[in-house]
């Protein structure tokens, strides 16, 4: 490999629902070239699809019903893991899970439990869940929105946000940091049918990508209002997949998971306008794009392609736009890529 690696722990499905049932979770560095090294997997437990990482630690999400969450840590030189707290319940398929700013609590968005949940990860035997913020809420999608479904927790700043895709709303939270306790404290209304799935926070706008009806909202964080929404890609057909994953690169580039085209988005984010603009669609070479990261650099980013059983690296122009398909690492049913802090 050349350079200094970016570092990844892979979440995986061990169901075999979709692509073919993984063992564990895995190592992945990614080199300054987009050459790569694969680790062997590591078991964790059952259905370990969501990571979140702080210092040595790495919080697992166990997307089942009821499902859990575990806590372990990792040695920096051989990445050898160890358990520190065991599996402790959640509320129904925790399908993304996040480290609270202290660093004693992850949340779980629960999607079937429709709710979050959070859960001690500082020492504890069982990581069980000491409180709960359950939500109720419908959509005009009879069969994606009979019900609350959270799919994820972000932290920006005290306040937690939680896009609903059952609901068409993103649900803030507070948590008090001494004892786990979860208050809601607000939403976001987002336009009908919408189906928000993850966002990411950039000052005071948030930017939800919506995977219902394939598009990207700009939220006004101060006001709590919509201020617009964007078409990912409007020339692909609409399979009933949508979108899945979201990040924003450095050069201002939103990059988004298309599960309808298996292609990883680019939209340019014009920060004074609040607009945004496609500038790229890139074929994953793969199927069902679930989540998608970047190098720390910047030059490539990886895109887990569940139905495939691969991790495409896709390089990137300077402002972080996709431009082509680099190199395909085969992996089992990869669900998430957690970066490794610098």
């Amino acid at each position: 490999m050349s350079g200094e690696p970016t570092v990844f722990w892979v979440g995986a499905s061990t169901s075999g629902a979709l692509g073919s049932a993984a063992r564990g979770i895995r190592r992945l560095e990614i080199d300054d070239r987009g050459g790569w090294r694969l680790d062997e997997p590591v078991e964790v437990g059952e259905n370990p699809m969501f990571l979140a990482l702080r210092d040595e630690r790495i919080v697992v999400s166990h997307e089942l019903a009821p499902g859990g969450v575990s806590v372990w840590t990792s040695d920096a030189a051989s990445g050898r893991l160890s358990p520190i707290a065991a599996e402790g319940l959640a509320d129904g398929d925790p399908c993304h899970v996040a480290i609270s700013p202290g660093g004693a609590w992850a949340l779980a968005a629960n999607y079937s439990g429709g709710s979050v949940t959070a859960h001690p990860i500082d020492g504890p035997a069982r990581a069980d869940a000491r409180s709960r913020a359950a939500f109720a809420g419908t959509g005009p999608d009879t069969d994606r929105q009979e019900s609350a479904h959270l799919h994820q927790v972000v932290f920006d700043g005290a306040t937690v946000l939680g896009p609903d895709l059952g609901s068409d709303r993103i649900r803030l939270l507070e948590l008090d940091e001494a004892d786990g306790a979860l208050t809601p404290s607000g939403e976001i209304v987002l336009h009908t049918g919408a189906g928000p799935r993850h966002l990411v926070v950039t000052g005071r706008v948030a930017l939800v990508a919506n995977e219902l009806d394939r598009t990207v909202s700009v939220l006004d964080l101060d006001a709590r209002a919509e201020l617009g929404w964007y078409p990912i890609d409007d020339r692909v057909a609409f399979r009933g997949m949508g979108v899945s994953a979201i990040r924003l690169t450095r050069g201002g580039v939103v990059l988004v998971g298309d599960r309808d085209a298996d292609a990883l988005v680019g939209l340019r984010f014009d920060r004074t306008a609040r607009t945004l603009e496609h500038v790229a669609s890139v074929p994953t070479g793969g199927v069902h794009p679930r989540d998608l990261e970047v190098t720390h650099d910047e030059r490539f980013a990886l895109v887990a392609d569940q139905g495939s059983d691969s991790i495409a690296i896709i390089a990137l122009d300077e402002a972080g736009a996709p431009r082509e398909l680099l190199d395909t690492v085969p992996t089992p049913a990869p669900a998430c890529l957690a970066r490794v802090p610098r």
